[in-house]
């Protein structure tokens, strides 16, 4: 009889933590922020790229045009932006200078 008592009170415990602990876990960020924060990623990436390539003008452009391609890619499978606001991004990237 214990023994049943005590292995309906484990059960029971468990499924309040798993309860509580599913429920905390589904913290989501806004639409808004996700893309912000991909764009400064982005704007950060490239301007290491710059930064790093800054003696050799002809290797930052390669390096620059390559990182741009990635962008664009990346953002064809992204959710968050549609055509135009992907296209706009990669104009605006592509006039980032160091």
């Amino acid at each position: 009889m214990e023994y049943l008592l005590a292995l309906t009170l484990s059960a029971l415990f468990t499924l309040v933590f798993i309860f509580f602990k599913r429920k905390n876990s589904n913290v989501y960020k806004p639409k808004a922020l996700k893309k912000e924060e991909l764009v400064e990623s982005y704007k950060a990436g490239l301007l290491a790229i710059l930064e790093e390539y800054k003696n050799d003008s002809n290797l930052q452009r390669v390096e620059k045009i390559k990182f741009l391609k990635k962008v664009n890619y990346e953002l064809s499978m992204n959710i968050f932006f549609d055509e135009k606001e992907a296209k706009d991004l990669l104009q605006e990237l592509s006039r980032l200078e160091k």
